[in-house]
């Protein structure tokens, strides 16, 4: 566990975290905490743009002498809810950051902090859709998902002869359509008789049509219509806070230009958001 100042955390934590239980500014927090990281006691994981500062198996990190935990209080509370919301992942495969807000009675910031945790211990993978942020076990679960909303969408399409399918027409047909209601409306805003969207399920549905036909046809401020063809081959980008290496080939005239070459932190850092664009 991480203790700071006689405060218990859990197995990770968050500058802001930090700030919050000790009354402190972030900037101090993460300033102690990358102390601690140097110290090497501590590993600090990006998940997506947060830094998450974690204990290894087995350690204890005490920036000061641990005082007894707490039978209640927030850092009780949250790991509750982490385990409530490991429950529900588990049961639903993937779940939206909103139906943990209307199934815990929690605000955005909240679930959003409960489920970074747990995307740093590596309990869920995330999946973004248009506005949307899907939160799954694992990424064969998110892959599983993704296939199931491809197809559902592209059946649509076919069955109501679109030649040119947009997301307001997509929805509109999943209105009358039993299979494709029940499966849409676990992720979006969704219910009988709607006549209009709201633009997260209008770019969730957006989204699913680019990965099915490429890039739209038309695509104005409120509207983005796509030509129905055959089916893409898809990829989807699923974050699950983890360390990945990244194998590059580069041309020989190039590696024989930087063999031994004094290239500076500028150059590293270009070539470095250069091959980012290439990760997987």
């Amino acid at each position: 566990m991480i203790v700071v100042d006689n405060i218990v955390f859990g197995r990770c934590v968050t500058a802001q975290e930090v700030a919050q239980r000790l009354g402190i500014s972030v900037l101090t927090a993460r300033k102690r905490l990358k102390r601690m990281e140097r110290r090497g006691l501590l590993e600090r994981k990006m998940v997506g743009r947060v830094a998450v500062y974690c204990v290894g198996e087995g350690a204890e990190v005490a920036h000061s002498p641990p005082a007894p935990v707490p039978s209640l209080g927030p850092k009780a509370e949250t790991q509750r809810r982490m385990e409530e919301v490991v429950r529900l992942v588990e049961r639903g495969g993937c779940v939206t950051t909103s139906l943990l807000q209307r199934s815990f009675g929690i605000n955005h910031v909240q679930a959003f902090y409960v489920l970074r945790l747990l995307q740093a211990e590596g309990a869920v993978v995330e999946v973004v859709l248009g506005n949307t942020a899907l939160w799954c076990r694992d990424r064969k679960t998110a892959t599983e998902l993704m296939t199931r909303l491809r197809e559902t969408v592209h059946r649509l399409a076919l069955e109501n002869k679109m030649r040119y399918a947009a997301p307001r027409r997509i929805l509109q047909a999943a209105l009358g359509d039993r299979d494709a209601y029940k499966l849409l409306s676990r992720f979006v805003s969704l219910r009988p008789n709607m006549r209009s969207f709201p633009p997260a399920t209008l770019a969730l549905v957006s989204d699913i049509l680019k990965s099915l036909y490429g890039e739209p046809l038309l695509r104005t401020p409120r509207k983005a219509v796509y030509v129905v063809s055959q089916p893409r081959e898809f990829e989807i980008a699923v974050r699950d806070g983890g360390k990945k290496t990244v194998a590059v080939e580069i041309p020989s005239d190039l590696a024989a230009a930087l063999r031994g070459a004094d290239a500076n932190e500028i150059v590293l850092q270009a070539i470095e958001q250069l091959l980012a664009r290439f990760r997987t």
